[in-house]
């Protein structure tokens, strides 16, 4: 089976002047996915986060699934924000709408101060088997009660049902812990962009232990890669655009985003180092460096799809040169 390919919309500001404009330009990168070899499309969530505008990863994927045959998923839905049996209803919904073109990503997301708006604060941050196991056993059951020391409620039948025994769901996961998490239900994993490939080996071999622990089978395609993407003439080049745009959303995000715990604000020279480290997680290249780095990269990990996120280049044109010129990447 051939493996599938999703790009991921950060929503990226770019500098734009309003958010009226950053939304077309997410929408152009969704077009110029589908004319251009892509197999999917996944959104994320941001909270007050003015580079990054996307703070509803539901309601964009809903609207992708009607404007696009492609399959459509959530990178992430941030778990300690929604009430578990809710996102398993509206899965439902977009499942049946789309014809079973949804996949539900989940995670923890990021400790911020929209886990305090929406959330239980770092409590909530640090601990999401709870909602999870809720999570899970509403989508595989088509109903839930709830029975812990967050959620205490009679069950109740989910109102659409799930269309399947459970609709495709997986859990973010940058670490073995979250992956034992995952692989003890059975869901496989979305494994991260910033850990290079023999940390995502370890997380996937916890994961299937886990999984096998807990008397499940869980199939390694199953299981979904991540990594910041770029296309240029050539490789420095392609690594560069990566490096500076990760930089800047970083020092942005430190100027703007409001943590839970206070921790430094890096300066531009940190910023550019950190994510100058990162080189190893990413796909960069010329359009034959990025088929050899893919193609390795699917061989280690035997995953069965790939979510590329080329706004980390930094450019609303560097990212469309991308969007556009990976079909000669997918298909050579």
């Amino acid at each position: 089976m051939r493996t599938q390919y999703g790009l991921v919309l950060f929503t990226d500001s770019f500098g734009a002047a309003d958010s009226r404009g950053t939304f077309g330009w997410a929408l152009e990168h969704a077009r110029e996915a589908e004319q251009h070899g892509w197999d999917e499309l996944w959104t994320t969530e941001h909270h007050f986060l003015p580079r990054l505008q996307n703070s509803s990863a539901l309601a964009m994927a809903a609207f992708l699934l009607g404007r696009t045959p492609l399959r459509v998923g959530t990178a992430v839905a941030v778990l300690p924000h929604h009430h578990p049996v809710a996102l398993a209803e509206q899965t439902a919904v977009l499942q049946h709408l789309s014809g079973d073109r949804f996949t539900l990503g989940v995670g923890r997301g990021q400790p911020l101060i929209d886990q305090e708006v929406f959330g239980t604060g770092m409590t909530g941050f640090r601990d999401i088997a709870e909602p999870l196991a809720l999570l899970e056993r509403a989508l595989r059951h088509g109903r839930a009660a709830g029975s812990g020391e967050r959620y205490r409620f009679d069950e109740v039948t989910l109102s659409p049902e799930p269309p399947a025994r459970r609709a495709p769901f997986v859990l973010a996961s940058s670490s073995p812990e979250s992956a034992r998490l995952a692989g003890s239900h059975g869901v496989p994993v979305l494994l991260g962009p910033f850990i290079d490939v023999p940390t995502k080996r370890a997380v996937l071999e916890a994961h299937a232990a886990a999984a096998a622990e807990h008397g499940h089978q869980v199939d390694p395609r199953d299981n979904i890669d991540s990594a910041y993407f770029a296309i240029a003439d050539d490789t420095p080049t392609a690594e560069e655009l990566l490096t500076a745009g990760i930089a800047e959303v970083e020092l942005q995000a430190a100027r703007f985003g409001t943590p839970l715990v206070e921790r430094p604000a890096p300066t531009p020279e940190e910023a550019r180092t950190g994510a100058a480290k990162l080189a190893d997680c990413h796909i960069a290249g010329d359009v034959a460096e990025c088929r050899r780095r893919l193609a390795d990269r699917v061989a280690a990990l035997g995953v069965g799809r790939v979510l590329l996120m080329p706004e980390g280049a930094g450019s609303h044109e560097a990212t469309l040169r991308t969007v556009r010129e990976a079909q000669r990447v997918f298909h050579p």
